[in-house]
């Protein structure tokens, strides 16, 4: 059975100047992407350039092999040289982020760098990451040192999928193969291609971490493996204008372009064109030409270890150096990704890929890939355990600390006055960097985006709690759930916290924020339905139900009439079940509007604590209590009770953001973990003893 005289002739074992040149301005656009977002918005499609890198090498290599031999065996050793030419590097990245997480990350974040590792090492990180519904383009959250490996799991499983497909066409086709094949490959680029448009349009979060909607991508680099050499007088243009695609796509796209879409054509058709020009080194001013300079080609070479050793260190640094990477930082890192890189290219991938022991007998690779992956998943599972009990006995110690009397920490400054002034002090040694101390509904990933439509949910507190408290609104609901997590365990609740970005725990959705951003309308069902289901679903199994929302955040259709009327339904509801629903008065904002928000970790690690505060009237204006007055009007005084804050954030001037030596906020309204946390006393009294809804409680402070 011979039909390679169909087959496209593959390209000399010697490695191609253009590819590597491309390889270089992909693993560039990533990594400065990644250390610089607001500067190059679209440097994530770098990701896109290797897709269709990948695509075209493995589709020739797997052509040529079948023109050769077509048989299932040939399979093993394909797979035994991705294994040698893949896995030496990524092992050695994963057992440095699972040891060094032990050592420089809270206890809770243990647990999800395991999982993280574990679905790494067996290629499904990208699906991983796509059931926590984590969103790649939002700049703002709070990442994994492991959410790059996305990408290489998409990629195995296209190395899993491929060459089977591609054999089967040749073994039933046999003759036909040659005219078959790049029919097929064009006929699964089409309807991955069609699958990547809808399923953007329906759930971009997902989407963008799905391998059937990135399929197409790699189906391009295929086809591009049968295209004969171009004329002459395309040759050197092809690869630029492919080059200027990319470019456009990397300055002009950001975390707003739906993707990957039909946007990611772009950069996909980019990618092809300059694999397709098959530009000449010889050619003076052709892409090949520039791409044979040393350092591009030696970029090419160590990219894929470059890949792997940015984003950890992105992600971990701020960590080692309590505070958010400042530019001196961010080029330490650049220059230590590329030394990593260079050792890691050395003396782990290219040994490997080269050994001859391994190579000599397929089982070989086999053996130790399976042993690796064996290790790391133990080390993975130990890690969980070894985070359980810490994170235990961390609960344990924080709850000792507020609770006691004699203590000065956080919110226990407020009671003790042995403390002296509980706004007076900041340790700027053990300020968190911003974004690093977020709440537990953060770090175990249980709070919904706006954007997701999904229903999660937080269990906290004492699972074998009698009584379940239900926590129910916004991302400020989230920024509570550290301190009910610790009133849980103190009163012997069961919490259940259902929480939602932008998303208030109102049966009427809003359709903005009060400073203009819009909310469209699939986002506003989304709340509305999951709002529904939260009342039908989950309040049944509560005995107590708390509100807590940033109130004067939202713009409601019909306004403030249509914002009463949805926490009225809510009321009505919870009311019929038989509970009374219990509302908390929000945090002070910290700025002098709602849009001016002044970022605490920020603030103070720049200034001295006193400096960050706000008077009372603009951290309490009138609008924030206006819903309540709404409340109260229409009757529903008697059925709500209310927990005023006020107290734990401010005296009768000025609300902080610093309280007993711990910033009050991780970001710019949001409690942090260790304030949230240390009011878990203070709350478990104040809900056993809320009040009636009446005026008098909830007049604006600064009134």
């Amino acid at each position: 059975m011979d039909y390679s005289s169909g087959v496209p002739t593959p390209q000399k074992s010697t490695v191609r100047a253009d590819i590597q040149g491309l390889r270089a301005l992909a693993i560039g656009l990533v990594v400065l992407y990644h250390l610089w977002p607001n500067r190059l918005t679209g440097g994530f499609v770098g990701v896109d350039v290797f897709f269709v890198i990948s695509g075209f090498l493995i589709t020739g290599h797997l052509v040529k092999a079948i023109a050769e031999r077509p048989h299932p065996r040939m399979l093993l050793g394909f797979y035994a040289r991705r294994i040698r030419r893949l896995a030496p590097a990524a092992v050695l990245v994963l057992s440095f982020v699972l040891v060094v997480s032990l050592v420089v990350l809270p206890a809770t974040s243990w647990a999800p760098t395991a999982w993280s590792v574990l679905a790494s090492t067996f290629f499904v990180e990208n699906w991983h990451l796509a059931a926590q519904s984590v969103s790649y383009l939002e700049t703002a959250s709070q990442p994994s040192a492991l959410q790059h490996f996305w990408s290489l799991s998409v990629e195995e499983q296209f190395y899993i999928f491929w060459p089977i497909l591609l054999l089967s066409v040749a073994l039933v086709a046999r003759q036909r193969a040659a005219r078959l094949l790049p029919l097929v490959i064009l006929v699964v680029g089409v309807l991955s291609l069609a699958w990547g448009v809808l399923h953007t349009r329906i759930d971009p979060d997902v989407a963008f971490f799905d391998t059937s909607a990135r399929a197409w991508q790699f189906a391009v680099g295929g086809l591009v493996a049968f295209m004969p050499k171009p004329a002459g007088l395309l040759r050197l243009p092809l690869p630029w204008i492919g080059i200027a695609l990319i470019a456009v796509a990397s300055l002009t796209f950001s975390d707003s372009t739906p993707f990957p879409g039909y946007a990611a054509l772009v950069p996909t058709v980019g990618a092809a064109l300059v694999i397709a020009g098959r530009s000449e080194e010889r050619s003076t001013w052709s892409w090949g030409f520039v791409s044979r300079f040393g350092p591009i080609r030696w970029l090419g070479d160590v990219s894929y270890s470059a890949y792997l050793w940015h984003w950890p260190l992105i992600v971990l640094t701020p960590q080692v150096l309590g505070r958010d990477l400042d530019l001196r930082s961010k080029l330490a890192i650049l220059v230590a990704t590329l030394v990593l890189a260079a050792l890691s290219y050395r003396f782990v991938e290219s040994p490997v890929r080269r050994s001859r022991k391994l190579s000599a007998q397929g089982w070989r690779s086999f053996a130790a890939g399976a042993t690796a992956a064996a290790v790391l998943a133990a080390g993975a599972f130990g890690s969980v355990g070894v985070a359980s009990a810490a994170t235990a006995a961390e609960n344990a110690a924080i709850i000792a600390e507020v609770s006691n009397g004699e203590s000065c920490y956080a919110a226990s400054a407020l009671d003790n006055t042995k403390c002296g002034d509980p706004f007076g002090v900041i340790d700027k040694d053990k300020l968190p960097a911003s974004l690093a101390d977020k709440p537990i509904a953060w770090q175990d990933n249980c709070i919904d985006d706006v954007t997701e439509n999904t229903n999660k949910l937080c269990e906290l507190g004492d699972p074998q709690g009698a009584e379940t408290v239900l926590l129910w609104g916004d991302s400020h609901a989230g920024a509570w759930s550290s301190a009910f997590d610790i009133a849980g365990k103190i009163n012997h609740w069961r919490v259940i916290v259902a929480a939602r970005n932008k998303c208030p725990s109102s049966l009427v959705a809003p359709n903005a924020t009060a400073f203009g951003d819009r909310l469209p309308a699939d986002q506003q069902a989304w709340c509305s339905a999951r709002n529904k289901w939260v009342l039908s679903d989950v309040a049944p199994r509560a005995d107590k139900v708390v509100l807590a929302n940033l109130w004067a955040n939202y713009v409601f259709p019909n306004g403030s009439k249509s914002q009463s009327i949805g926490y009225e339904r809510v009321a009505q509801g919870v009311a019929a079940l038989g509970r009374t629903v219990t509302v908390m008065q929000h945090v002070p904002l910290t700025g002098p509007t709602l849009e001016k928000k002044v970022w605490g970790p920020d603030c103070l690690a720049e200034n001295a604590a006193k400096d960050c505060s706000n008077p009372v009237a603009q951290a309490y204006p009138a609008s924030t209590s206006a819903v309540f007055s709404r409340l109260v009007r229409d009757g529903y005084g008697q059925q709500i009770r209310y927990v005023p804050v006020f107290d734990r954030f401010c005296d009768d001037a000025r609300c902080y953001s610093a309280v007993g030596g711990v910033s009050v906020y991780f970001d710019g309204s949001h409690l942090s973990h260790a304030y949230s946390s240390s009011l878990g006393p203070w709350l478990a009294k104040q809900l056993g003893s809320a009040k009636k809804l009446a005026v008098a409680d909830f007049r604006s402070p600064g009134a």
